[in-house]
């Protein structure tokens, strides 16, 4: 009650704290709205297709599945949550070989030469075509083909869109496991 009296013989005391309030009631107003997810992520707009085809019952290749969609070579498994692609944009660092999610941990990351990450079947097996507007689903990791030239791929963590001239990374904000994601400027402008 004494405040309530305060505040009453000092106008400018209570012109303070409503001001005060003020803020604070809008510094927790609703978070704005999250960026809607691109195109190339909605993968239930891509027709499926049968993942038995693409995966490689060779013993050598532990599993995997593979494609191939224009200039990529991209692998799902073998363990969850894992999908790579073999091919470089011209925004990946020099001399990269391509990139990976591992066990939906880590990545994107860019896999430099001289790893001993391999693309590709070791037992030969030859990776069907994704065509465009297909997409390819294996346990929890999933890839489309959105139109000529682009790939994109997911885990429920993490994800990549890659084409010829840029690529786009998306991990758990906070993650320090990724690679990084080029300047604004060399992406298309909904993906900024």
């Amino acid at each position: 009650m004494r405040v309530l009296r305060n505040l009453r013989r000092r106008p400018a005391l209570l012109i303070t704290l409503i001001v005060a309030l003020s803020a604070t009631l809008l510094g927790t107003a609703a978070p704005a709205a999250a960026a809607p997810v691109p195109a190339e992520l909605q993968f239930s707009r891509f027709s499926p297709v049968n993942p038995a085809k693409y995966q490689s019952v060779r013993w050598a290749d532990n599993g995997r599945s593979y494609f191939v969609a224009g200039r990529w070579q991209c692998q799902l498994g073998p363990q969850p949550g894992s999908v790579a692609c073999k091919g470089r944009p011209a925004t990946a660092p020099p001399n990269t070989r391509g990139v990976a999610i591992t066990n939906d941990l880590q990545g994107p990351l860019w896999v430099p030469p001289g790893t001993t990450y391999r693309f590709g079947s070791e037992a030969g097996f030859r990776a069907p075509v994704l065509k465009v507007g297909q997409r390819i689903q294996v346990a929890d990791a999933v890839c489309a083909v959105p139109r000529a030239g682009v790939v994109s791929c997911a885990t429920n963590n993490r994800a990549f869109i890659l084409s010829r001239a840029w690529h786009k990374f998306y991990y758990p904000k906070g993650d320090r496991r990724h690679s990084a994601n080029p300047a604004p400027k060399y992406l298309p402008a909904r993906l900024r």
